[in-house]
C-alpha cells in the first residue's frame, strides 16, 4: 500500500469517516474497486460540461452516507464533487479538511481565497478556493449560522487538466 493511501485511511479513520478515499487520476474500474458499485451513470450530460462520463458513488462512514461524483474526462476521474447524502446536513468543515488532506495526492494545497458573506438574518456562507502545487484545484461551499459555529457545505476537487478544458468550454458557450 503506498505511503499516501495508508495516511488516507489512518486520517479517515481517526475523524470517524473509515473510508479511504479516491484520488484524482484514477480509471473509473479503480474507483469501482475502492468505493463499489455506481449509484448512477450518466453519458450524456445534458449541460455544458467537460468530461466522457458522470458517475455517483454511496460510501457511509462512521460519521455520515456521503455521495461522491466522479467526472471521468480522458478516461481518468478529473473531477469530484463530495455531497452528503442528507442534503439538509452537508458536510462538516471537518469532514472537507479530511477529504482535502486525502486527495492531497502527496503534493500541498495552498488557500487561494476565502470569501465570507453575512446576510441580515446572521446567516453566513463562505466559498474557499485552493490550488495543488501540481495544478489542481479545490472549491468548498459552506453555510449555515456563523454564530453557532457550524458551517456546512461541499466540497469540489478538479485536476488542472479539467478546470482548463471546463472554462475553455465556458467561454465558448459565453457563461464566463
Amino acid at each position: 500500500m503506498k505511503m499516501h493511501s495508508l495516511f488516507s485511511v489512518v486520517l479517515l479513520s481517526a475523524l470517524g469517516m473509515g473510508v479511504s478515499l479516491g484520488n484524482l487520476g484514477e480509471t473509473e474500474a479503480q474507483c469501482i474497486a475502492r468505493y463499489g458499485n455506481e449509484t448512477d451513470s450518466q453519458d450524456n450530460f445534458g449541460y455544458d460540461v467537460v468530461g466522457d462520463k458522470a458517475v455517483i458513488f454511496q460510501i457511509k462512514t462512521a460519521e455520515a452516507s456521503l455521495n461522491i461524483k466522479v467526472i471521468f474526462f480522458n478516461g481518468v476521474d478529473s473531477h469530484e464533487v463530495f455531497t452528503n447524502v442528507d442534503s439538509a446536513s452537508g458536510l462538516s468543515e471537518d469532514q472537507m479538511k479530511t477529504i482535502l488532506d486525502s486527495e492531497n495526492g502527496a503534493l500541498k494545497w495552498s488557500r487561494r481565497n476565502s470569501v465570507y458573506h453575512t446576510d441580515r438574518s446572521g446567516e453566513t456562507t463562505r466559498t474557499e478556493d485552493w490550488l495543488r502545487s501540481d495544478g489542481a484545484t479545490a472549491k468548498s461551499w459552506m453555510s449555515g449560522k456563523a454564530s453557532s459555529g457550524k458551517l456546512t457545505g461541499e466540497l469540489e476537487v478538479s485536476t488542472k487538466e479539467y478546470s482548463i478544458a471546463q472554462r475553455n468550454l465556458d467561454k465558448q458557450d459565453g457563461s464566463n
